[in-house]
Order: structure tokens, then sequence, then C-alpha cells
């Protein structure tokens, strides 16, 4: 079992998705790759939209943010951690997208919701939601 997770530790890091296997008993060899997004709402000066997720995705998804959020010098907070992903990026600073937008261009790219989560007390509340895809991995 540890070998298993020491394997999917070296995978994710190496793609930078995750692989998830099902037992694959049918003999394709079981395992899939997905991509994901998280993105948080919260209703700050009108309403407030943070992504975290890979940056290409960002890219791919979210073209209008630029190099923002792809520019890896600038030592905003959200590229600190890891070059190649973004944490709370403030997506309605850089385009003029409201929550219901910005979940329908991750909808219409592929993502479904797989899990969401809201909370908060007056005035602080927030809402999350984690999209995943499968994702197509180019071994070249």
């Amino acid at each position: 079992m540890v070998q298993k997770l020491e394997a999917l530790k070296k995978e994710k890091s190496k793609w930078g998705s995750v692989k998830v296997d099902n037992g694959g008993g049918g003999g394709g060899g079981g395992a899939e790759s997905y991509q994901c997004v998280a993105l948080h709402v919260s209703p700050d000066l009108g309403e407030r939209i943070m992504l975290s997720g890979e940056r290409s995705l960002l890219d791919q998804v979210f073209p209008e943010t630029g190099e923002a959020a792809l520019d890896a010098r600038c030592g905003v907070a959200w590229t600190q951690q890891d070059t190649r992903h973004v944490i709370r990026f403030p997506l309605n600073g850089y385009c003029k997208l409201n929550s219901v937008q910005a979940i329908t261009r991750l909808l219409n790219h592929g993502f479904r919701v797989a899990a969401s989560n809201g909370g908060g007390v007056e005035g602080q509340q927030f809402s999350e939601y984690l999209l995943v895809r499968k994702a197509t991995l180019n071994h070249g």
C-alpha cells in the first residue's frame, strides 16, 4: 500500500494532476487522470471570485486574464508556492465575469462540479466549488 501511495505521489508531481486507480480488473490498466480547479466566491465588494489550479488550465479557460496568472516573477500571493499552479487568483480583478459566468465557462470546457461548500456569518458568506475533468495526457 505504501508503494502505491509513493507511486501516486510521483505521478501527481510529474503530471500536475491526480490519478485514480479504479481497481482495473478489466485489464485496461484502470487508472484515470483528472484535472482540478477550485473556485471560491465571496461577497466582498460586490462579488469576489478566486481560482486555484494549474496555470495552463486557467490560461486555457480564461485567456483574458493575460499574463497576470502566468507571470511567476511578479511575486504576488497567488504565485509564491509553486510555479505550475496558482492559489486564489482574483479572477474578476482581471476580467468582467461574475461567478455564474465563471462556472459556466468551466463547464463548457469539460469540467463538472465534484463538490461544493459554503458557510460564514452575515456579511462574510462564501461558496467554494471543486470542478474536475478527465485529463488527456500526452506522453509524447
